[in-house]
């Protein structure tokens, strides 16, 4: 990591995840569902990744009933979301908690494996 890097805040982190699944949304077909992501620690909050008719979106807060609630510190969501930890390694560390729908949870490695981040 360069000397003077600056992690993004989680609110940047979606933002980037928004932007990226508008600009590709293929990358999210096959995958809808409502994704919850509990982020802990420093950079605590509610954040979702949202795919329906409407097509995918990042947003703030709880819009709609998650079918899968990821809960994990806003580092290892960092992280994970650029590819520096696999999400089968973080739930068996117990760094990665899953609730709901297993299969999507899943579904969603690939689409956040898609992002240049």
């Amino acid at each position: 990591m360069p000397k003077n890097y600056v992690k993004p805040s989680m609110q940047e982190v979606f933002q980037i995840i928004d932007a990226a699944v508008k600009t590709d949304p293929e990358v999210t077909k096959g995958k809808e569902g409502v994704y919850q992501f509990n982020i802990k620690d420093e950079d605590e909050g509610t954040y979702q990744l949202i795919i329906d008719e409407n097509g995918p979106r990042a947003v703030e807060g709880a819009e709609q009933d998650p079918q899968v609630t990821l809960t994990l510190k806003a580092d290892n969501f960092r992280d994970l979301v650029a590819g520096n930890l696999n999400p089968t390694a973080a739930f068996m560390g117990g760094k990665l908690k899953i609730k709901g729908n297993m299969g999507l949870a899943l579904k969603l490695q690939t689409v956040l494996n898609s992002f240049e981040f």
